[in-house]
């Protein structure tokens, strides 16, 4: 059974049907993530932006460090 069907326009540009946006509560501050089976079948998976807030703190290192060191190690190596 299909739920919904959208058009995909000249430039290959598509819109999320009504009913899929509903079903999995999702928004602008969503991107689409897509990949293939092995056999080819396309898999489309809804995640929610990640910006800077959303990374705060999501690294640590075992050294103390700061950005002005980090970047120098960039173009040290």
């Amino acid at each position: 059974m299909v739920l919904a069907t959208s058009k995909i326009y000249g430039n290959y540009q598509t819109s999320i049907p009504k009913e899929i946006r509903k079903k999995c509560n999702i928004n602008k501050d969503y991107v689409i993530e897509w990949d293939l089976t092995e056999d080819g079948h396309p898999i489309i998976n809804f995640r929610k932006k990640r910006n800077f807030k959303n990374i705060i703190g999501a690294f640590h290192l075992d050294e103390k460090t700061n950005s002005v060191e980090l970047k120098r190690r960039l173009y040290d190596d």
